[in-house]
């Protein structure tokens, strides 16, 4: 497919491959991708389950293309924020289990994108994060009450949402933000084994639990989705966001007023 993206067959599990070189940034032709491929997955009877993974060895994702999103007129740039969220919802929506392998570090969108997942497997030594503040900018709404109502210890999930930190592997999960720790180089055979588990459950079942596991999560998706998007707009066009992200891209420390 295009947009760096691979997928494959092993059985009845897909594996969707992310391989944009260097970092897996998320621009909108591998959003574009990876919508359409889960969609596909959902809809293909021969699919059970489904693992995402990245071909990029030190990272699963760093996020949104900056760049790519900075080159288009601002009353665009928008739609890379509302492409990313597609896809963590057509996972999240996904009635067949999802597991994403996350052999390396998965920052800002794309450990937002990770957590559209049933299951997160995570390599040792590398880091999640939802650290927009950083960039003068917010998770928004749905995916900070998601992380925060999944986690099982509020501390590194505020560490990482208010003082903008990243998270290592063995904080991750014992704050429950994954599900399992592994050396990086087995992460995706971990995954693809327990998505092969997962895809002899009752399906019919499967979905409908998972389902109302995501609704006890976010209560109203529709109304939080909703709230994110303004949320969005509202701080996207800001001074302090003009400012982090010019520092991102400048790889020197914002200057907030």
């Amino acid at each position: 497919m295009p947009g760096g993206l691979s997928v494959e067959r092993r059985g009845d599990v897909a594996v969707l491959r992310m391989g944009r070189l260097p970092a897996n940034s998320l621009h909108l032709a591998l959003l574009g991708s990876l919508k359409a491929a889960v969609a596909a997955a959902a809809s293909d009877a021969g699919v059970r389950a489904v693992v995402l993974a990245s071909a990029v060895p030190k990272y699963f994702s760093a996020g949104l293309d900056l760049d790519e999103m900075l080159s288009l007129p601002e009353e665009r740039r928008e739609g890379h924020f509302a492409a990313m969220l597609a896809v963590h919802r057509g996972l999240a929506s996904c009635p067949k289990p999802t597991v994403a392998a996350m052999g390396g570090s998965a920052l800002l969108g794309g450990f937002i994108v990770a957590l559209g997942c049933d299951w997160r497997i995570l390599g040792q030594g590398a880091k999640v994060s939802l650290n927009e503040i950083r960039l003068g900018l917010s998770p928004t709404y749905a995916i900070i009450r998601l992380a925060a109502r999944m986690a099982s210890s509020q501390g590194p999930v505020k560490e990482t949402l208010l003082l903008g930190k990243t998270i290592g592997s063995e904080d991750a999960l014992a704050a429950g933000l994954v599900d399992a720790v592994h050396p990086p180089e087995s992460v995706e055979a971990e995954a693809l084994r327990l998505a092969g588990r997962l895809a002899l459950q009752a399906s019919g079942a499967y979905a409908s639990i998972k389902e109302d596991y995501r609704r006890g999560l976010l209560g109203d998706e529709e109304a939080a989705w909703a709230r994110s998007a303004a949320a969005f707009r509202s701080v996207f066009g800001g001074a302090e966001a003009r400012e982090g992200v010019a520092a991102f891209r400048e790889k020197r420390k914002p200057r907030f007023s």
